[in-house]
């Protein structure tokens, strides 16, 4: 055997070793199932006569989250410019039996209040009473009743509700006595506005207020952005106020929940 044929032969075997010297270790696989936990329903499409100067409400549209963290989701308007939008939630406001905290049917209030804006508006109130916001220092009725919280006044520059250190974001209000359709988030009560001094509420008046039938946990001091809880959703109501000097005409709307 020549040298030259034995040099070309050990560089082909060398080259054969060397390529599979040069790989890796192993080998895994991943089939990736991939779920979206935000989710939109109800009327999509939408159609809404409103006359100049007014503010119509539309049809309910519910965000829900599946996740087991909070998503905050935005919603982007395309339209006219000549039309104010805003996003509405509505809760009812009741008397309520203090003894055992049923529902009575001496009073009632339909409250309608913004979810999102640098802004927090509302109305519903009837008159005579003042909006509050009740945040609970404890769980539990009877931890509530030995320690009552100040009233802290409803304007329009409250902030996010509910509050960071409102005991309510760790309670469960889905079960009995309440089951409400939230279970954490804050409440909102109508008392007689002469039943407030300050912050302090007289509560042998109690049987007066009007109290929350749910909790919210919607509003955010942003333009446009809502925080929807984890394992939760939030109901919203496009609200439109075309303004007064705008021609009559079918104007088109797009709404992006990004």
């Amino acid at each position: 055997m020549s040298k030259k044929f034995l040099f070309i032969g050990l560089s082909i075997l060398l080259g054969i070793g060397l390529v599979g010297a040069i790989g890796y270790y192993a080998l895994f696989s991943v089939s990736l199932n991939v779920n979206q936990p935000v989710s939109v329903e109800g009327d999509l499409e939408q159609s809404l006569t409103c006359n100049a100067g007014d503010t119509c409400i539309g049809d309910a549209i519910t965000i829900s989250n599946d996740a087991d963290t909070p998503r905050t989701i935005k919603i982007v308007k395309n339209g006219d410019e000549n039309v104010d939008v805003s996003y509405v939630g509505m809760i009812q406001l009741t008397t309520k039996d203090t003894s055992t905290w049923a529902i009575t049917e001496t009073k009632k209030a339909d409250l309608i209040y913004t979810i999102t804006g640098t802004q927090f508006e509302y109305s519903g109130v009837p008159e005579g009473y003042t909006l509050i916001y009740y945040k609970d220092a404890v769980i539990g009725l009877e931890g509530r009743l030995d320690n009552p919280q100040p009233a802290i006044q409803i304007i329009s520059d409250i902030g996010n509700l509910p509050q960071s250190n409102d005991a309510n974001l760790n309670a469960d209000y889905s079960q009995a006595p309440d089951y409400y359709a939230h279970k954490t988030g804050a409440k909102l009560w109508a008392v007689p506005s002469t039943a407030l001094s300050g912050n302090q509420l007289d509560w042998s008046r109690m049987g007066e207020f009007l109290y929350e039938t749910d909790l919210i946990y919607s509003y955010n001091n942003a333009d446009s952005e809502l925080t929807i809880p984890a394992n939760s959703f939030i109901t919203f109501y496009p609200a439109f106020n075309p303004s007064s000097y705008i021609e009559s005409g079918e104007y088109e709307f797009e709404f992006e929940i990004q």
